[in-house]
């Protein structure tokens, strides 16, 4: 296993692959099931599979978690190496971005929404580390889980926006055996924690229900704010019912039950913010 540190070294051992079939998949680290589903599926669809790790200052807000973010790179490394990974692209900040840098990427449309809303600017540097990272990897495809529903269209959308030579790949969401969504923050939970955040995903699953029943919007929400009030700890910052493709929130006058809708949610269990979804 390759692991570049430096765009130009990267640079210089991509010129020398012949191979027309890249897979790529770019992390923030602190790696779990979730991730080595996403590179599994790309080892097996891809000649050569590439991993970068960078945790993007960009996409953090002043008052969330950049500092405390967790950080398990040897760990990481050994995993990527255990499972072949061809290459690991490791910059720096300031080698990503150096002291001259002076662009961002925004989107102004899907980005102002749910996950847009609560967090400003987090799409923008989600949007300008991806296409930053497109275009060093210059990758065949690349692969994104449907656990960040909303960033896996925004990441599609730019592709089909700014002509990427790069097809995105959705994954599904890969869940603990309670149902809880794998992700990096989890490692922040106890064990207790972790039991009372499954019920997230239970409720979304009851919600669905009461969409394929025919219920109406307005009473959906409500049983979904009521469901988690109940549970101790935890508080919504927002649920969503929306189309798919542009994330408009829908109402009682919508047929909720149809393709292409998705349920969001965030949710802070103590001080920890929470996200899943279940499409429809």
């Amino acid at each position: 296993m390759q692991i570049f540190k430096s765009i130009s070294d990267f640079t210089l051992w991509r010129n020398s692959i012949e191979s027309q079939n890249i897979g790529f998949v770019p992390t923030m680290g602190a790696l779990h099931l979730g991730h080595f589903s996403l590179i599994k599926t790309s080892i097996k669809s891809s000649t050569i599979t590439i991993v970068s790790i960078f945790i993007n200052k960009l996409q953090f807000g002043p008052n969330e978690d950049f500092n405390n973010y967790p950080r398990t790179l040897e760990k990481d490394l050994n995993a990527l190496k255990d499972m072949k990974v061809d290459a690991v692209f490791l910059p720096s900040h300031e080698e990503l971005y150096d002291k001259s840098y002076s662009f961002n990427v925004s989107e102004n449309n899907l980005s102002t929404k749910l996950e847009g809303a609560a967090r400003p600017n987090f799409f923008n540097g989600v949007c300008t580390v991806v296409l930053k990272l497109f275009n060093i990897i210059r990758p065949t495809q690349s692969f994104f889980g449907q656990k960040d529903i909303q960033q896996l269209m925004i990441v599609k959308k730019m592709a089909l926006d700014l002509n990427l030579n790069v097809k995105i790949v959705g994954c599904k969401t890969i869940r603990n055996s309670h149902g809880l969504a794998m992700s990096s923050r989890n490692q922040y939970l106890t064990n207790e924690e972790k039991l009372l955040a499954a019920n997230i995903y239970l409720t979304l699953q009851k919600t669905k229900q009461l969409i394929l029943n025919g219920e109406k919007y307005s009473d959906v929400v409500k049983f979904f704010n009521n469901s988690i009030k109940k549970i101790d700890l935890m508080k919504v910052d927002y649920i969503s019912i929306a189309r798919l493709d542009t994330f408009d929130e829908l109402c009682d006058n919508d047929n909720l039950n149809q393709k292409n809708v998705v349920v969001s949610c965030a949710i802070f269990l103590n001080k920890i913010r929470l996200i899943d979804n279940i499409l429809i």
